[in-house]
């Protein structure tokens, strides 16, 4: 009977670490989960009932996308607010301050141009460009306004902005027939065949490309005419690049490019929808530096053959490569783990790392 007070001590000291570890990896879990972006999902009026399945569809793919990269989730037109209207609680909810280092605005459903406006068709008051923009404009990280509707053309001219990319499912406003292009978008982004690098990753520029090519043998394989063409815009240069004018991920050289400003696709090609792999963990603000580098060092490269000295283009080079060099050491250091001797008391324990 001496016997049990011992063990019974050493039992309560086994399970109070036991738990002071769980309540540990609890929150070092709850931090690498964090919700560094957000996906706003709006659902607009749905016409008929067939329609709206198709649109429910689409939306079901998102939320998959976003429980997958474990973003913050806002759906907007699935079920009826009797305070604010649609149109109210998306501008609201763009206006909204949050820490998040992105956004993602899908916008799902029918579109119409009148010649000089062009809208999104939601239940109730619609949403126009005009609009859009003054709440987009309120957002200072990486957006992507992804507008999945007919006739939508009209809104990547008035969207196109700095640090933002911008596809629409029609090269103008006058393609007022329904688009499919969603449909293909939605499911392109989760799919392997996406992935044209092959670095386990799908990017909104690879989802875009393969839903460019899935829409257009759509029509091919019915034998009609097609009747939409998206773009995109990510260079800021109010001119979108359709699926066509892309080799591989690169513009193809001649088509609506200018020397002054990078080609379409390099920012859009840093919006990850999915993995197919397990990557190393990337904070947001790791993320935000590492593209905002890259893009500054492409930027400079575009203007190499303006520079008469070439030591000046490798002065300005250097810093950033540097910096950019820093941050991937920290995201590896950060990955690594640290394995602690286990014959030395934990004061004076020797770190060594795998």
């Amino acid at each position: 009977m001496h016997l049990d007070k011992p063990y019974g001590f050493l039992t309560g000291f086994f399970c109070l670490s036991l738990l002071l570890h769980c309540q540990a990896s609890t929150a070092e879990s709850s931090d690498s989960e964090k919700k560094t972006e957000r996906i706003i999902v709006v659902m607009g009026a749905e016409g008929t009932s067939e329609y709206g399945q198709q649109f429910a569809d689409w939306s079901e793919r998102w939320q998959q996308l976003a429980a997958a990269k474990q973003a913050a989730l806002t759906i907007i037109g699935e079920s009826l607010d009797a305070r604010h209207s649609d149109l109210e609680l998306v501008l609201q909810e763009l206006n909204r301050q949050t820490e998040h280092t992105a956004t993602w605005l899908i916008l799902i459903g029918h579109g119409t141009f009148d010649g000089k406006t062009a809208r999104f068709n939601l239940r109730g008051p619609d949403l126009t460009a005009e609009a859009l923009s003054s709440s987009c404009d309120a957002i200072q990280h990486p957006l992507a306004v992804i507008n999945c509707f007919s006739s939508s053309a009209p809104f990547l001219e008035t969207l196109s902005a700095k640090n933002r990319v911008v596809i629409t499912a029609t090269k103008t406003g006058h393609e007022f027939y329904f688009s499919h292009f969603g449909n293909f978008l939605s499911k392109a982004a989760s799919s392997k065949l996406a992935d044209l690098d092959h670095d386990g990753q799908i990017s909104l520029l690879e989802a875009y490309l393969a839903a460019c090519r899935q829409t257009a043998e759509y029509y091919l394989e019915k034998g009609e005419l097609a009747t939409e063409h998206a773009q995109l815009d990510d260079n800021a240069d109010q001119q979108g690049t359709r699926g066509d004018q892309f080799q591989g991920l690169h513009q193809v050289p001649g088509s609506t490019r200018t020397a002054a400003r990078l080609p379409d696709g390099h920012r859009a090609h840093q919006f990850i929808l999915f993995t197919t792999q397990r990557m190393t963990l990337v904070s947001g603000e790791q993320k935000l530096l590492r593209d905002e580098l890259e893009i500054k060092i492409l930027e400079l490269k575009q203007r190499k053959a303006s520079f008469i000295n070439l030591d000046e283009y490798y002065k300005q080079l250097e810093p950033l490569m540097i910096q950019l060099a820093n941050v991937y050491r920290n995201i590896d250091q950060k990955d690594r783990r640290t394995i602690y001797d286990s014959q030395v008391i934990p004061a004076n324990a020797k770190k060594t790392s795998q």
